[in-house]
């Protein structure tokens, strides 16, 4: 049987930190599901950051988002990438509100690299409201892109969401770290105990 020292024990927190980590960094970014090519057929996301979509040459794919409170800012910030790089692309990101009128938009065309598109919009009605994304290629594939949706300021009850250059917190990630330090308190816990036999 091996014997334990502080080097193995080093060696076991270290895998256990490296392990939070990595299972982290997996559950923060959630796969980006198809679109819609509609409003009326839009997909819904949640505050968030998305990975993996993919565009055709003058697609368009629509998402949406519910429960705008009034006072927050809704931020969309979309990467695209060119399939291929020596021909390039033109992304297009805009925001709508529910009845399919353009609040903010922009293209960009771009070579090697990605695009980076950023539109915002402050909710001022009174009432809990429902925003569309539109993320689109204009000319030419692209592929991969992201998207990040994340809510900022403060909500019907006054309660700050997310302050400036926050990251919004991505669903399941609390409990994987909650785990992982329990596992590494245990892995620390047991090393402890089997020095002190």
């Amino acid at each position: 049987m091996a014997k334990f020292n502080a080097k193995n024990l080093a060696i076991a927190v270290f895998l256990g930190v490296l392990l939070i980590g990595i299972v982290g960094v997996v559950y923060a970014q959630e796969a980006l599901p198809k679109g819609g090519d509609s409003f009326e057929t839009a997909v819904k996301l949640e505050p968030g950051s998305y990975q993996g979509g993919s565009l055709k040459s003058k697609e368009v794919e629509y998402f949406y988002v519910t429960d705008i409170k009034p006072g927050q800012e809704i931020n969309v910030k979309g990467i695209f990438a060119a399939a291929d790089v020596n021909i390039g692309a033109e992304a297009i990101l805009a925001l709508y509100d529910k009845d399919g009128t353009e609040l903010a938009g922009e293209e960009e065309g771009f070579y090697e690299k990605p695009a980076s598109i950023t539109v915002s919009w402050l909710h001022t009605g009174k009432d809990l409201d429902k925003y569309y994304i539109k993320a689109g290629s204009g000319l030419f594939k692209i592929d991969p892109f992201s998207l990040e949706v994340s809510l900022k300021g403060e909500g019907e009850e006054g309660m700050p969401l997310a302050e400036e250059g926050e990251e919004p917190a991505a669903k399941g990630l609390n409990w994987v770290l909650i785990l992982g330090i329990i596992v590494v308190i245990g892995i620390v816990v047991y090393f402890l105990l089997k020095r002190k036999r």
